[in-house]
């Protein structure tokens, strides 16, 4: 029997665990952080449902500072582990929205809701492929372990932590990538802009605010500007949104005060080609009137400088690499408050031969005018690289082949999965070459066909890596 056919079967028990997942907002919440719940109170709700679940199925399972949920099939004395490395928090839901985020629907074939691409649905397709093997009884020499994080789309203060505790496993992958094997991942390291936020003038820039986290492309940037000619504004605003038939908004006076709305597309920070940057446009769309002082430069830099320049050739940070690919750039965060502290943050992904010193001294180059200091984000990952030749690699490459037909080469990816963590470690799925990408988009889905059809993927190659 073919392992698709196995695993079809687990469809619908899978579909009402995961939509116990995605109905919890595992959120970064800093207003409900404690001891016992470092990354807030939904977070601690989500552990707290993977370990139920574990528990009724007869797994071993523990817990790590409140961090990090790890579940276990395999003989608990092993001397070595295979590691299934995911994350159980999301992004904000973000606008756009055409159903409620948080209360999961089916509809036409496709599973929404956030997280459903990153990486609820992957998080429960994988535990289910480890709930196939002990439902089996299948005997295993090496053991498996299912390690959930909390923290991969902010610090990464989980997973460091918890191989601090329980030691790094010998080999392992995280489906939060895609298909077939990405045995490498670019760098990803964030560079922070603070400067002041003086505008002075007929043309003053109160408020501009774009992007909640520096890896998702923001959909929706505000501003309030007063302004001589508030009519001349409005209309400039329509001609300017008609040019872009991707983009649209709305603006409204009062008290000589424009308040103007622009939205783009939202995406994946790895991937800022899959977006429209809003805040970049909005800003791009202001400079042609007459601000001054910080305002002007504030303006000038992200509406001109890094505005659709993915490879930040303005920034003298063109590069490419023959195995990893290119340099690419997203803005992902933009702050300015009239008389307060104003921020960008800038968020690069880039190959092997690049380094964080080289960004951040073309950044301070090509600042201009602009007297903004230059610092660097905690938690930025060097280059990561795992060889063709180990046995992880080749393993999960044939595997993959053999359910899909297809053999592809491995690959080098945009997006930092948790795999890098791991000397041995690479990402492999749930993402179909097939299928649009949605992770941190509004309206994210995955193919309900998908859900076990990575199942099999990943319980066939967990049995090959562990027996």
């Amino acid at each position: 029997m073919e392992w698709f056919e196995r695993t079809k079967p687990y469809e619908a028990d899978l579909i009402a665990d995961l939509n116990q997942i995605v109905k919890i907002p595992s959120i970064l919440d800093p207003n409900t952080q404690s001891d016992r719940t470092p990354f807030g109170v939904d977070m601690a709700r989500a552990l707290a449902k993977m370990e139920e679940l574990a528990a009724r199925d007869g797994f071993r399972y523990g817990r790590v500072d409140n961090m990090v949920t790890w579940i276990e099939y395999g003989p608990a004395d092993a001397a070595e582990t295979v590691a299934i490395l995911t994350h159980i928090d999301i992004v904000p839901a973000g606008e756009g929205w055409l159903r409620d985020p948080f209360k999961p629907e089916i509809l036409d074939g496709l599973y929404f809701g956030r997280g459903a691409a990153d990486m609820k649905a992957d998080l429960m397709s994988a535990y289910y492929a480890m709930k196939y093997l002990a439902d089996h009884e299948i005997t295993l020499t090496r053991k498996i372990r299912l390690i959930i994080g909390t923290d991969e789309e902010n610090g990464w203060r989980d997973l460091p932590r918890y191989f601090e505790v329980e030691g790094e496993p010998t080999m392992g992958f995280s489906p939060d990538g895609a298909f077939p094997v990405v045995n490498g991942e670019k760098a990803f390291q964030t560079v922070q802009l603070r400067f002041a936020n003086q505008t002075t003038g007929d043309y003053v820039l109160r408020r501009f605010i774009a992007g909640s986290r520096p890896n998702v492309v923001p959909g929706e940037a505000r501003a309030r500007v007063s302004v001589p000619n508030p009519a001349q504004v409005q209309n400039e605003f329509a001609t300017y949104l008609a040019q872009y038939p991707f983009l649209s908004g709305q603006s409204e006076v009062r008290d000589q005060e424009v308040r103007l709305l622009l939205k783009g597309v939202q995406a994946h920070g790895a991937y800022p080609q899959d977006g429209e940057n809003a805040g970049t446009y909005l800003a791009n769309f202001l400079r042609r009137f007459a601000f001054n002082a910080d305002a002007k430069t504030f303006l000038d830099f992200i509406g001109r400088v890094v505005h659709d320049d993915i490879g930040a050739e303005n920034l003298g940070l063109r590069y490419h690499d023959d195995v990893m690919g290119d340099l690419t750039l997203n803005v992902g965060v933009m702050r300015f408050s009239q008389n307060g502290q104003g921020t960008i943050l800038l968020n690069f992904r880039y190959p092997q031969g690049v380094n964080v010193q080289a960004v951040t001294t073309q950044v301070q180059r090509h600042l201009g005018d602009f007297a903004a200091n230059v610092e660097v984000w905690p938690g930025g990952m060097e280059p990561h690289l795992v060889p063709e030749t180990d046995e992880l690699v080749g393993t999960l490459s044939l595997v993959y082949a053999k359910q899909t037909g297809m053999y592809m080469n491995p690959r080098t990816s945009n997006g930092g999965s948790y795999a890098r963590l791991l000397k041995r470690g690479v990402a492999f799925g749930g993402q179909f070459p097939d299928v649009p990408v949605t992770s941190h988009q509004a309206n994210e889905s995955t193919p309900v066909a998908n859900l076990t059809r990575s199942m099999a993927i990943f319980a066939e190659s967990l049995l090959k890596l562990a027996k």
